[in-house]
């Protein structure tokens, strides 16, 4: 009799003395380290170490860098994002390298200012009693104002604004005696660098004591080739 290994372990093995076929004595059989197919040993295909088709190894494990849905693949996906995005801009602008430059807009050159000559505007507002007065000069040219009198005007007159066009050029609420611009007064040339565009109005407000004129004359320059 002999122990040999079968599928379910170790056993004792012995001829049937009547027949001569091997005889598996079950009542032996242990257990060995390697059970076959059926067997439960820790290094069974079915065991703790085992490495089936979804272990560590697995091609759907994201953290391979050359997987199609891992960290590589998301990679791969904006750097094709990325290429795709460039192509339009390098084609616009290979495109605006060959378009010709746009032409230079044409200088409109401003006509030469022609030469000033002296000239001078002025109004007479009559009043038949005491009251407000008020000069109203309309241009037919530029002009350029250098100086104002009131000669002509009657003894006691004041002088309260001047305006040029809706600007005040000076004012004051009491007024001032006409006699202060004289010729030698130190008033002379107060509108010296004021200047306004022909079709404007330059207004001249002041008061006289009783009947009388209210005169207002300026003195300055307007372009010499005005027809007016």
């Amino acid at each position: 009799m002999t122990r040999n290994l079968t599928p379910l372990g170790h056993a004792r093995v012995y001829r049937h003395p009547s027949t001569g076929e091997l005889v598996v004595d079950t009542d032996s059989l242990r257990r060995s380290g390697f059970a076959g197919e059926f067997g439960y040993d820790e290094d069974d295909d079915f065991g703790e170490e085992d490495y089936d088709d979804f272990g560590e190894d697995d091609d759907f494990e994201g953290d391979d860098e050359d997987d199609d849905f891992g960290a590589g693949g998301r990679r791969r996906a904006r750097r094709q994002a990325r290429r795709a995005q460039r192509g339009p801009r390098r084609t616009q602008r290979r495109e605006r390298r060959r378009s010709p430059a746009p032409a230079a807009a044409p200088v409109v050159k401003k006509p030469a200012a022609g030469p000033w000559g002296m000239t001078a505007v002025g109004g007479t507002d009559t009043l038949g009693g005491a009251g407000p007065a008020s000069v109203k000069i309309r241009l037919q040219h530029d002009f350029r104002a250098q100086d104002i009198t009131f000669t002509g005007s009657a003894g006691g007159a004041k002088v309260t604004s001047i305006f040029f066009g809706d600007r005040v050029v000076w004012s004051t609420s009491d007024g001032i005696d006409v006699s202060v611009f004289a010729s030698n007064s130190f008033l002379r040339g107060l509108l010296k660098g004021q200047s306004l565009r022909a079709g404007l109005d330059i207004t001249v407000n002041g008061s006289l004591g009783g009947a009388g004129d209210f005169a207002a004359t300026l003195v300055g320059e307007k372009p010499v080739d005005s027809h007016c």
